[in-house]
């Protein structure tokens, strides 16, 4: 879920020798983006009356993702890269990246189970994400051994989208849900953050509602999970520590435990201060 910064030193080296896979550099910003240098910015449509519904738009979601809704969080299973790595010869280092993958992917579902009580918390892989987009979640939903458990059911009629990756400058302001799925990102990025929030059309969301966290809380973590999950984080860090010689890229992946926690603790916050926010309905085509 750390798109390449989860692959090793060597592994990051010899997978840019063979396959061409560019490594974004991490930036430790804490502001928020500026707005993007695009020629079409003033004319999007999106962008009317944007000043006014961000704020509208941002609390409603906060409402409705405290009072029946969920977070999902998208996991990448990096199925392409390893299937070239395969392809091209390279068994052990295609091995190697599995392995990491895996421990990442436990560590982030252990993070959020630990630290996330603001809503329930999914998570499913990032080859099922046409289905969550359209609402269909039969069977996509991962468990904490990371195994699809069609067990797991989720009834919330409303839910947004976790993950790692790009904050963009983004060229989309508020989107109706009647324009969201042929809405294309044409802003630039900005930084990498170890969380960035997307309604279910993986469209970013936007200020005020906290959508991205790249610092972390060093509070006392929660204990223990709401979840009834019990996961050893600590023997899942070391374990990242050792695989990837305690590098920066293993230091973000174990700082997410912290970024979790400083998230939970900024919807808490903005919750609070628009729970008493009601939700007209003509402001509904905006919040999916």
């Amino acid at each position: 879920m750390f798109n390449s910064k989860t692959i090793g030193i060597f592994a990051k080296s010899l997978i840019f020798l063979f396959i061409g896979i560019a490594i974004p550099s991490f930036a430790q910003e804490i502001e928020g983006p500026k707005p993007p240098k695009i020629n079409d910015y003033k004319n999007d449509t999106s962008y009317t009356d944007f000043n006014s519904l961000r704020y509208k738009v941002a609390k409603a979601q906060i409402n409705l993702l405290k009072n029946g809704g969920a977070l999902f969080v998208r996991l990448k299973t990096n199925a392409l890269t390893i299937s070239k790595l395969k392809a091209a010869g390279n068994i052990d280092l295609a091995t190697q990246l599995e392995r990491e993958t895996m421990l990442t992917n436990k560590i982030i579902v252990g993070s959020y189970l630990q630290e996330l009580t603001f809503c329930p918390v999914y998570f499913f892989y990032s080859n099922t994400s046409d289905s969550v987009k359209h609402k269909k979640l039969e069977g996509v939903f991962v468990d904490s051994n990371l195994v699809v458990n069609p067990a797991i059911v989720c009834n919330a009629n409303f839910y947004l989208i976790a993950e790692s990756g790009q904050v963009y400058n983004s060229s989309l302001g508020i989107v109706p849900e009647s324009e969201a799925a042929k809405s294309i990102e044409r802003g630039t990025a900005s930084r990498e953050a170890e969380i960035v929030i997307k309604n279910r059309y993986y469209i970013q969301l936007h200020k005020p509602f906290p959508y991205f966290q790249i610092h972390r809380s060093f509070n006392s973590p929660i204990m223990p999970s709401p979840y009834g999950v019990s996961i050893d984080l600590k023997a899942l860090h070391s374990e990242i520590k050792k695989m990837l010689n305690n590098s920066a890229d293993a230091k973000q992946i174990i700082g997410l435990q912290g970024c979790v926690r400083a998230f939970n603790e900024r919807l808490y916050n903005f919750y609070d201060e628009n729970k008493d926010y009601a939700i007209s309905h003509d402001l509904m085509q905006f919040v999916y």
